[in-house]
C-alpha cells in the first residue's frame, strides 16, 4: 500500500495556485487517485489547506466543520470586483481619520452570529454553475446570505486606510464578505489584501508542508496523519469486538458494547467509534431522543479500516 494513502495532510499553500491545482500536483506526485481538500483557499490566500487521500477522504466533512484562523489586513477606501487584491478597482474613495475607539467598537459588532452575503466571485453553485463562472459572464446572481459564527474579529494593527484583523470563525464564513461589511459600517468600499489562514482547528501553518514543493512535484518528505489520530479533536466511544464485528456487518453497537467514553459524546455530534485496540471502525452520530440503554448511530456504514472480510 502506499505510504501516503488514507491519510490527511496538512500543506501550507503559496499565493498563486488555486486549491485544485495543489490537489491535482499532490494526486500526480503521489500516484494517488482519491484526493481532496477540506475548503478552498483563493489563489492570492496562503496558509493551512487539508488535503485527505484514499479513504480519509470520507472524513472530509468533519475537518469542514472545523473553526478557521485568519490573519488579514482590510484596505478601506477601494472596493474591487472580488473583494480582494486581484479584482478590478470598482469604487475609490478617500478614507477619513477614523477613531481608533471607533474601528474597535465596529469589530466588536460582528461578534457571534452573522449573515453574510457570498461574494459574487466565489465557488459556489446556482443552477449548476459557480458563481465565479456567472460573474465572469456578466450575470449577478442573487444568492441567500448564510449565517455564520464570528468567535474573534481582533483588531491588530491600525494603519489608516489599512487596518490588520485576526480572525477565528465557523465553517461556510466569506473573509472577503466579512471585510466589505466592515467597510460598508463606515460608508466605505473596502476589500481584503494578504489573506492567511494560520489554523484549521488543531492543524497549524507551523505544520504545514511547503505548497511550493508540492506544485513542483515533491512530496518525498511529506508526513500524512493516520485518521484514526486526525480525527481525535472528536469526541468517541470504544466498543468491544463483538461490536466491532457486528458494526461491520451493519449491526448497530448496543449501550453495553461500550467500554468506555473518550470525552463527552453528544446528541447529535459526530463521535468516532473505536476498537479496543484504538483504532477507528466508523464515525457516528447519537440520534436525539432515542432510548439511553442503547446507542443508535447515523453515518455509522462509513467505515475506514480494512478487516479481512469487512466491507469498506
Amino acid at each position: 500500500m502506499n505510504d501516503l494513502d488514507n491519510r490527511l495532510f496538512v500543506i501550507n499553500k503559496k499565493a498563486g495556485p488555486t486549491s485544485f491545482d495543489i490537489v491535482e500536483a499532490f494526486r500526480r506526485a503521489s500516484r494517488i487517485r482519491r484526493v481532496g481538500h477540506t475548503g478552498t483557499l483563493d489563489p492570492l490566500a496562503e496558509g493551512v489547506l487539508l488535503l485527505c487521500s484514499g479513504k480519509a477522504t470520507r472524513a472530509v466533512e468533519h475537518f469542514m466543520n472545523l473553526n478557521k484562523w485568519y490573519e488579514f489586513e482590510v484596505r478601506l477606501g477601494v472596493g474591487t470586483s472580488t473583494l480582494d487584491a486581484e479584482g478590478e478597482v470598482t469604487a475609490e474613495v478617500p478614507c477619513p481619520p477614523l477613531r481608533d475607539e471607533e474601528i474597535l467598537a465596529t469589530a466588536e459588532g460582528f461578534l457571534g452570529d452573522c449573515l453574510l452575503d457570498p461574494p459574487a466571485f466565489s465557488a459556489l453553485k446556482r443552477n449548476g454553475k459557480r458563481l465565479y463562472e456567472l460573474a465572469r459572464a456578466g450575470e449577478t446572481p442573487h444568492v441567500e446570505g448564510r449565517t455564520v459564527t464570528i468567535h474573534v474579529f481582533e483588531v491588530t494593527r491600525i494603519e489608516l486606510p489599512k487596518v490588520h484583523f485576526r480572525l477565528e470563525c465557523s465553517r461556510g464564513t466569506y473573509v472577503r464578505s466579512l471585510a466589505r461589511d466592515f467597510g460598508m459600517k463606515f460608508g466605505l468600499p473596502a476589500h481584503i489584501r494578504n489573506l492567511v489562514r494560520t489554523a484549521i482547528g488543531p492543524f497549524r501553518i507551523e505544520d504545514g508542508y511547503d505548497g511550493d514543493r508540492v506544485t513542483a512535484g515533491d512530496v518525498s518528505e511529506i508526513e500524512g496523519i493516520e485518521l484514526s489520530k486526525a480525527l481525535d479533536f472528536l469526541p468517541g466511544i470504544v466498543v468491544n469486538d463483538r461490536a466491532k464485528r457486528g458494526l461491520l456487518n451493519g449491526a448497530l453497537p448496543g449501550h453495553g458494547d461500550v467500554v468506555k467514553a473518550l470525552g463527552t459524546p453528544e446528541d447529535g455530534v459526530a463521535l468516532r467509534i473505536l476498537d479496543e485496540k484504538g483504532e477507528l471502525v466508523a464515525v457516528g452520530k447519537r440520534l436525539s431522543g432515542v432510548d439511553r440503554n442503547r446507542l443508535t448511530w447515523v453515518d455509522s456504514y462509513r467505515l475506514f479500516i480494512d478487516d479481512k472480510g469487512a466491507r469498506s
